[in-house]
């Protein structure tokens, strides 16, 4: 059988999407000696899958969330005479009218909507909001089947818009290999790169509200200006949207893009990493840092406690004198941090790439005949 995956989301450019499609795409080789697989996306994506057996490549470079996807794609995937096409993010084609799988990471921008959620103006926003909901709502409909990384947004969909539980399948993510210390890699050098000195927290991630950071910074503030013991914050983004809300502070180290053999050194040299967000569609970063023995300090809200386990140590995302008080725990106790460390490790162990792709085949099984 053919199978397609729309994979123009491909790698760590673009995020957690990124990393999901292209971890799931090399692991569907080693797991799938069966099907036959064909790849859409750019020239880069070529290079790395030509080497797989049963993967054929098919250009495909229409911008994302474009009128061009909705209208050109459907075209370019009918000429490939797929038997069950899988696009991992909400945006498949609307008019496309073969077998369709969508993976939904999450439904943040329903709950994460306004002015505040935007670059654009609100009459442009609230348009391609709109554009948003409807894509989401047809192929929610149309899809023969739905992969959800969570349980939190399975019992979502089916508790709140209604979709059979037939459809919805969970399959969870896992941390990506290439987060692994290189000991070639002086810490002291890379510390010195990015100006940063021990004692320091670590953020990954992008800005957008949702994400919390502000909280985060102002709880760093709030614990420095009332212990003795003085701790940086390092924020890791590659994105520049929303920069603008952080406020500036003397405890804050705005890092923009880290490479992964950087911010694997850096993981390995923090004090934790804090995970302040009110929704996630899983919670990768967590899971990464876990990986290379960083204890995780995360917010005790939607999908977190469901990736991390009893592996962090969890605080009230709104309630700032809980993380204040979390953030002095494992400054004052070492014993806290060993014990998130040895859990951490245990925690990952549930976790992995070539699951996903084992899961996500017998999804895929279910339609094909």
């Amino acid at each position: 059988m053919r199978i397609g995956i729309d994979a123009r989301l491909y790698g760590v450019k673009h995020t957690g999407i990124g990393r999901y499609t292209q971890n799931l795409i090399l692991n569907l080789a080693k797991a799938d000696r069966k099907n036959t697989y064909v790849i859409f996306g750019s020239e880069e994506i070529r290079k790395e899958i030509e080497s797989l057996k049963r993967f054929k490549f098919v250009k495909l470079n229409t911008k994302i969330y474009s009128l061009g996807e909705q209208l050109i794609n459907p075209f370019v995937f009918k000429k490939a005479k797929l038997d069950l096409l899988h696009v991992p993010h909400f945006n498949a084609p609307i008019f496309y009218s073969g077998k369709l799988i969508i993976t939904l990471h999450d439904l943040i921008k329903h709950f994460s909507t306004g002015k505040d959620t935007t670059t654009h103006s609100l009459a442009i926003y609230w348009v391609k909001h709109w554009a948003y909901r409807l894509v989401v709502r047809i192929n929610l409909t149309k899809a023969v089947s739905i992969i959800v990384p969570s349980n939190f947004w399975r019992d979502y969909l089916i508790n709140k818009l209604k979709i059979s539980p037939k459809k919805v399948h969970v399959t969870y993510e896992a941390a990506d290999k290439k987060f692994s210390l290189n000991k070639k890699i002086k810490p002291n050098k890379i510390l010195a790169k990015y100006d940063i000195e021990k004692p320091f927290l670590i953020y990954t991630g992008n800005l957008y509200p949702h994400k919390n950071v502000p909280f985060l910074i102002e709880a760093v503030n709030r614990f420095n200006e009332t212990h003795k013991h003085q701790i940086t914050l390092a924020l890791v983004c590659s994105r520049k949207v929303f920069k603008d809300s952080i406020s500036p502070s003397r405890y804050v180290k705005i890092l923009g893009y880290v490479p992964d053999d950087h911010l694997s050194t850096l993981y390995s040299q923090a004090l934790a990493l804090v995970q302040p967000s009110l929704m996630e569609g899983f919670g990768l970063t967590g899971l990464e840092a876990m990986q290379l023995d960083l204890p995780v300090l995360a917010a005790d809200a939607s999908c977190l406690p469901e990736a991390y386990g009893d592996a962090a140590l969890y605080f009230n995302p709104r309630k700032l004198s809980d993380l204040v008080n979390k953030i002095d725990m494992i400054v004052s106790d070492p014993s806290i941090l060993k014990d998130l460390i040895k859990k951490g490790r245990k925690q990952i162990k549930l976790f992995s790439w070539y699951k996903t792709a084992k899961q996500t085949l017998a999804v895929y099984r279910l339609h094909l005949s």
